[in-house]
């Protein structure tokens, strides 16, 4: 989702109850809170292989990169 917004040039997108949500921030946040403690990521969803800590941990490393280039001023 990060990258579909990322591409559309969204950062906030409106919700149900008509506050737009702060996506970098809250996306940052939320993967850090998923990290497990040897600094990989893993999905319980067995589907698509994202039981793979080497898969999913190169998903999240690529979302917070594109998180985190958001977050810079450009010049």
């Amino acid at each position: 989702m990060t990258k579909a917004l990322t591409a559309a040039g969204l950062d906030k997108l409106k919700v149900a109850w008509g506050r737009g949500s702060g996506l970098a921030r809250r996306g940052r946040c939320r993967l850090l809170k998923l990290q497990k403690p040897d600094g990989s990521w893993v999905n319980p969803e067995k589907r698509w292989w994202e039981t793979d800590p080497v898969l999913v941990t190169s998903y999240a490393v690529m979302t917070l990169e594109i998180l985190h280039a958001r977050a810079l001023p450009q010049h």
